[in-house]
């Protein structure tokens, strides 16, 4: 079985996303959602979350075309860490929108087609029940 890194190096992260180093290091002093570890002897060390955030800032930037105050708006919404209560869905309406939310925050098709799949599952599961 194969487990994910725990952790990254910046030129494994430069590589995956196709940006400059130089491009990462500003990122870290302009949004303050990122901010990966650091080694004893000062070495970034990017957890998936962190690269997760760089994914969305350069969907953000070079995607969507924001501006960079207006990317940095958008970020502030971004919540780097779980949130403190759990979602509640009450309604199949609120599942659907959790499900919309979630397809906007990943840049994954395969996972868009997932959620997208899901969603149309559960309008039908509603509408006959």
């Amino acid at each position: 079985m194969s487990f994910p890194k725990t952790y990254y190096r910046i030129r494994e992260v430069s590589a995956m996303l196709d940006i400059p180093h130089s491009t990462l290091r500003f990122w870290e002093d302009t949004f303050p959602q990122l901010e990966p570890d650091r080694t004893p002897k000062g070495q970034r060390r990017y957890k998936p979350e962190d690269v997760e955030v760089c994914r969305l800032i350069k969907h953000l930037l070079r995607d969507k075309g924001y501006s960079l105050e207006y990317a940095k708006k958008a970020m502030e919404a971004y919540r780097k860490y779980s949130p403190r209560n759990a979602f509640v869905c009450k309604t199949a309406e609120d599942a659907i929108n959790l499900l919309r939310d979630a397809a906007q925050m990943t840049q994954n098709e395969h996972a868009v087609a997932r959620i997208e799949a899901v969603e149309e599952w559960i309008k039908r599961v509603e509408t006959h029940p």
